[in-house]
């Protein structure tokens, strides 16, 4: 199974890389994934109670999300970084239920980080 855990975790963390992008406002794949994460950056601003423009945590979004997409990639960091990245969306998952954002996206990144850990310990 490990080189289906590689395979699924270098895909993950690739795709979290070109997720970066949309954050800070370049419409890849389409425009309506930057519509949805500057969205997201406006929302991200108001749960800073103000410390960060949306542009501000679009830029620290996009940060994260290549921080973490390398370090799936990068086998030694990865079980790591999909466990703490578990419990940042988990606690995103809560945040965004609780303000009536769009679940989809969440459960979609859970459930992927569920699978890359699952194939990562089989």
């Amino acid at each position: 199974m490990k080189p289906f855990g590689d395979f699924a975790s270098i895909t993950f963390g690739s795709l979290c890389i070109a997720s970066a992008l949309p954050f800070v406002g370049i419409p890849f794949p389409s425009r309506t994934w930057a519509t949805y994460y500057a969205d997201k950056n406006r929302w991200l601003s108001q749960l800073s109670g103000g410390r960060l423009a949306p542009d501000q945590a679009g830029y620290a979004g996009a940060l994260l999300r290549i921080a973490v997409g390398s370090c799936c990639i990068y086998q030694p960091t990865r079980v790591a970084a999909l466990l703490i990245n578990g419990a940042v969306v988990s606690r995103g998952t809560m945040v965004a239920y609780r303000d009536g954002r769009p679940m989809r996206p969440q459960w979609t990144m859970l459930s992927t980080i569920g699978l890359c850990l699952l194939l990562e310990m089989l």
